[in-house]
């Protein structure tokens, strides 16, 4: 039933902003009161809670309220459908006591623009959390490590559950605990503000991660701590075991899988189903030995069609006709970047090889519709 009445809202409101999304709320001040016309506002009332459309009528100026402030503060007519969508109980929600101040305070505090909108529909629970009880102390507690508006709200894109959480209960004893083990400040300040979501991980999971880390050698003061910590508890035990386990299917020992995620933690980020890919790649299309990648583990984290498929596909055309030679360094070739593989390998071969530019970037293409 709940579902049906969201359905029904959303459809209401699409309806209105495409007959009307050429019109500004503030050009059209007066909504028809009649039954036999009710306005959008009170039709979504209906919709979104069930009340009888007489009781709908009472409150049609307090949808309309709602509606300009939206407006007021950049919700397109797309963020507000979103939005109703998810919470049609933001129809309900007092302007001068609720929206109100909290639009004016996340607008103080960085969130200008489209930003707002899109923190608001990302995250609508904001708008239940109290202003002086929980949204400001949640600012200042970011604050305290992350000093600047701008460091906050890139925090807070990444992660909109910093605004909902309880951050001193959940958050608070991850960060004292990283310090306590000799996380330096510049360090932690990274990781707040682009991996928030590890430290919103249950505190044992932290401890273990952290435990796990220290016993491989990697010391706190090191990024790559950070980056081993965020892999260890992004995964379960069970999971971890199962890729140490494919990894040494490919004829990797176990003293090559840790030290590979010493040097480059995020290649066992990577999702099995994505390391079965490209080791069969390398493998058995590129002909690589286990070693060359084991020296390479970032080698993992490349996608093979966006990247490897297309580069391994010039290559083998520019070898075939004896315009380079077939035994250059691969590393080099698989580790450059894009607009040097395009000016050295592709552009450069442009005259001499018809066609060549013209696949590598349709190849690229292809990818992408795949993945649409």
């Amino acid at each position: 039933m709940a579902n049906t009445l969201i359905r029904n809202l959303l459809s209401q409101v699409q309806k209105r902003f495409l007959l009307a999304s050429a019109i500004p709320f503030s050009s059209n001040p007066t909504w028809p009161t009649t039954t036999s016309s009710p306005s959008f506002k009170v039709q979504c009332l209906v919709n979104s809670s069930g009340i009888p459309l007489g009781s709908a009528l009472l409150d049609s100026k307090k949808s309309q309220s709602v509606f300009e402030v939206f407006k007021a503060h950049n919700f397109s007519d797309a963020h507000v459908a979103r939005l109703i969508e998810k919470r049609p109980a933001v129809l309900h929600c007092r302007v001068s006591k609720n929206l109100q101040p909290k639009f004016e305070y996340l607008v103080q505090n960085g969130f200008v623009g489209e930003l707002l909108p899109e923190l608001i529909v990302s995250n609508p629970t904001i708008l239940r959390r109290a202003l002086d009880a929980h949204i400001k102390p949640s600012f200042e507690f970011l604050r305290s490590y992350l000093c600047t508006n701008d460091k906050i709200v890139a925090a807070i894109k990444r992660c909109t559950w910093l605004l909902t959480f309880d951050l001193k209960g959940r958050m608070k004893p991850n960060i004292d605990f990283l310090i306590q083990e000799g996380v330096p400040p510049h360090i932690l300040e990274y990781l707040i503000k682009s991996h928030p979501r590890t430290l919103m991980q249950k505190h044992d999971r932290i401890v273990y991660a952290v435990n796990v880390v220290k016993n491989l050698g990697i010391e706190p003061k090191s990024r790559s701590f950070v980056h081993s910590v965020r892999v260890m508890t992004s995964m379960s035990e069970s999971t971890w075991k199962n890729k140490v386990e494919l990894m040494k299917s490919f004829g990797w020992s176990e003293e090559q899988i840790l030290s590979a995620f010493v040097r480059e933690p995020l290649c066992l980020a990577c999702s099995e189903e994505k390391i079965k890919n490209v080791m069969d790649f390398y493998m058995n299309t590129m002909k690589l030995e286990p070693n060359t990648i084991i020296v390479y583990p970032k080698f993992l984290m490349y996608a093979v069609d966006k990247r490897l498929r297309a580069r391994h596909d010039v290559l083998k055309v520019l070898e075939s006709k004896e315009l380079i030679e077939g035994k250059r360094k691969i590393e080099w070739l698989l580790t450059i970047t894009e607009k040097k593989f395009l000016k050295n390998y592709v552009n450069k071969y442009a005259d001499e090889v018809p066609g060549l530019l013209e696949a590598y970037v349709g190849a690229k293409k292809a990818k992408k519709k795949r993945t649409a």
